[in-house]
């Protein structure tokens, strides 16, 4: 059977995307420890796709996922979720929110909920861990009066109550995922899709702005830019673009071209579709 892996255990927004990725199909979920394993998994061919978090509307990129991406793995993006967040503190039954002394969650979750923690709970300590879920784990085990961060469906899952339903500084809190697995999906023509490229240009002045400007000049809109460290000499980076368009549209064939012949290792992750549009 199709096999999808994603960050677990049982209850993580991973999770949530994952089912949504595969809603209508007869595909099983496999919950993984860690992002690592996900792309391992996925090269090895013990998981067929892996859902991995990308990007949050709060606080930005997912830099592990796209380190990985640029260096050892060689794995297309075949697939887009896009996900409402709602980040809930729980605790266990009986546990009043001034009691609690230590909050746990994963450190994207702690940091989108950062001005709650400061004013409701200043004197409670953030302790990180692998998954909202794992934290929800950690706090129903924990004798001490202590609180998790999560969905809501963790609560039901392990046995907590939702103290505050929606912890998150900003209410409008989305996060982006990738279904990621080892061939790019066949040219696809739709424009309402979108393809990823990482690339790196030479030390030179305006060299960025001629791999912006073949965009331009065919009318591609770019949806996100981002440069990361190449991890090679300090001053060395790589760059991350997402655009509308897919690679069975001759203009985005024709800047991939273009693009190709003045960047440096330019990568392909794929043209993919998007599910869960808000």
């Amino acid at each position: 059977m199709y096999k999808i892996g994603y960050l677990g255990p049982r209850g993580t927004f991973s999770g949530e995307a994952a089912g949504l990725y595969r809603a209508g199909r007869n595909w099983e979920l496999a919950d993984c420890a860690s992002i690592d394993e996900i792309f391992t998994g996925v090269a090895e061919g013990r998981l067929d796709e892996g859902v991995v978090p990308v990007e949050n509307s709060t606080e930005g990129s997912v830099s592990a996922v796209l380190d990985l991406l640029a260096g050892p793995f060689s794995l297309a993006v075949r697939g887009e979720i896009i996900l409402p967040v709602c980040q809930s503190l729980m605790t266990r039954p009986g546990v009043k929110l001034e009691q609690v002394e230590r909050v746990f969650s994963h450190p994207q979750a702690l940091a989108q909920c950062r001005n709650f923690l400061r004013q409701r709970l200043p004197f409670a300590l953030p302790a990180e861990c692998s998954s909202t879920a794992a934290a929800a784990a950690q706090v129903a085990a924990d004798i001490r009066p202590s609180a998790a961060l999560g969905p809501a469906g963790a609560a039901a899952e392990y046995g907590l109550q939702v103290v505050v339903p929606a912890a998150n500084d900003y209410p409008d809190n989305v996060t982006r995922f990738w279904a990621v697995g080892r061939e790019q999906l066949p040219d696809l023509l739709e424009h309402d899709c979108k393809t990823s490229i990482i690339f790196g240009v030479e030390h030179r002045p305006g060299a960025l702005y001629a791999v912006l400007r073949e965009f331009a000049l065919r009318d591609i809109n770019l949806t996100r830019i981002e440069s990361r460290p190449a991890k090679r000499n300090l001053g060395d980076y790589m760059f991350f673009i997402d655009f509308a368009g897919g690679q069975g549209q001759a203009a985005v064939r024709e800047v991939l071209r273009e693009v190709a012949a003045i960047t440096c290792g330019l990568k392909i992750l794929g043209s993919y579709r998007i599910w869960g549009r808000p």
